[in-house]
């Protein structure tokens, strides 16, 4: 009887090769835990790359009439710090006039409780004498709720406040070294691929400037609107509570909570009739609702194009990792991440997946992207690399050799 031998079949080129995937899976890992453990050193560098995509514009200004870029960068971040240290200025002043008022402010927070609950206790067969004890055990943790989800958010953000001035080297670094750090970052590429880099670098840049920018936009409209509502309402030191929140709203979904719970129980404490409170209540909503459905699909809708699920999935991915500064950072990061995507093949799949257009286009997943090359087992398998893709044909040839001054120009299209 004959001996035979069976054939071992070769894998299939599109299979997934799972020492690739198991090499992607610990470098992941290591990454996350790198960006959990070193919060405390990437929380200030993130913010200081942030602040200063955001100061380059005013930079540029400076440049523009300036030889000298050290003293532009100096002159805008002390521009900057002037803005922010008027604003701090006014905040302290008006805090510090609450505070003079606490005694009384608690005192009338306290009346107006016992008053609603025992008119509610009376209802439901409770004696005065219990109800006046229920609310001495209750009203000081009720009072305090408020002001203690603030602190809290304050101390898990504290790295970012307490390194202040670190933050500002750091941008003061990024703005000065700009030119080299993206010569750096296109020397890496392929000579065919650094057109399309510079692109996507400009394209990134442009989402966090816009992005820093439009939040700022949105801030100062939110606070002018809950003053002019405030006002209108009745209640004293509405520019503090009116902008409070409008600063508190750069923490998505739970900042504007938390700004409109502490005019609230203010309004509680210092006002004799209930339509007050209530009209707070109203507004807030009120404004809440024109800005999540036209001030801020307005001003941030073409610069993040980020859709809610991946928005509400990116912040709490973050608010693990960095806490409130996570919070804050991830929305910009995410829509970073996906102007990246867009540009290597095999990833523009999820670069849609996480785009706001994705309810109107997702047809393209069947049509479009129904290619063996856009399909993610292919990183795994070798058949995909994540290159740049190819640049579109231009007529001018580029040039053989990049001089030093090219390098420049090409690396910041800014003139210098």
């Amino acid at each position: 009887m004959p001996h035979t031998t069976k054939k071992i079949r070769p894998p299939s080129s599109g299979s997934v090769s799972f020492e690739r995937l198991a090499h992607f899976m610990i470098c992941l890992s290591i990454v996350l835990y790198a960006l959990y453990a070193g919060s405390s050193f990437f929380i200030p560098i993130a913010f200081g790359l942030f602040f200063s995509l955001m100061l380059k514009p005013i930079c540029h200004r400076f440049e523009c009439n300036l030889p000298n870029r050290i003293l532009s960068v100096v002159l805008t971040l002390l521009t900057a710090g002037m803005m922010v240290l008027g604003v701090l200025v006014f905040f302290i002043n008006q805090i510090r006039e609450i505070l003079t008022e606490a005694d009384d402010i608690f005192s009338g927070l306290q009346e107006t409780f016992y008053e609603w609950a025992e008119y509610g206790g009376g209802r439901f067969g409770l004696s005065g004498r219990e109800v006046e004890q229920y609310i001495d055990q209750a009203l000081t943790s009720v009072s305090d709720q408020p002001f203690g989800i603030l602190s809290t958010g304050l101390s898990t953000s504290g790295v970012l406040l307490a390194n202040f001035s670190l933050v500002m080297i750091y941008t003061f670094f990024f703005l000065l070294y700009r030119t080299p750090i993206k010569n750096f970052l296109l020397g890496q590429l392929q000579r065919e691929d650094q057109v399309e880099g510079l692109q996507t670098l400009t394209e990134v840049q442009q989402v966090a400037k816009n992005y820093l920018g439009g939040m700022g936009l949105v801030m100062l409209i939110l606070g002018i609107l809950n003053s002019l509502g405030l006002f209108a309402i009745g209640i004293d030191y509405y520019l503090v509570w009116g902008f409070l929140a409008a600063i508190l709203a750069v923490i998505p979904y739970i900042g504007t909570v938390i700004g409109g719970l502490l005019p609230f129980i203010f309004a509680i404490a210092t006002t004799e009739t209930l339509w007050q409170p209530l009209a707070v209540v109203l507004l807030y909503v009120t404004v809440q609702f024109i800005e999540g459905n036209f001030i801020t699909p307005k001003v941030l809708g073409n610069s993040v194009k980020i859709n809610a699920l991946a928005a509400i999935l990116s912040v709490l991915i973050g608010s693990i990792f960095w806490g409130i500064a996570g919070v804050i950072l991830a929305i910009p990061l995410l829509a970073m991440v996906r102007i990246i995507f867009t540009h290597i093949e095999p990833l523009q799949p999820v670069a849609l997946l996480l785009s706001d257009d994705l309810y109107k286009e997702s047809d393209k997943f069947l049509s479009d992207y129904n290619e063996s090359r856009f399909r993610l087992s292919n990183i795994f398998s070798g058949k995909a690399s994540l290159s740049l893709l190819p640049r579109r044909r231009s007529t001018s040839k580029p040039p053989k050799r990049v001089s030093h001054s090219d390098a420049q120009v090409v690396a910041d299209p800014e003139p210098e």
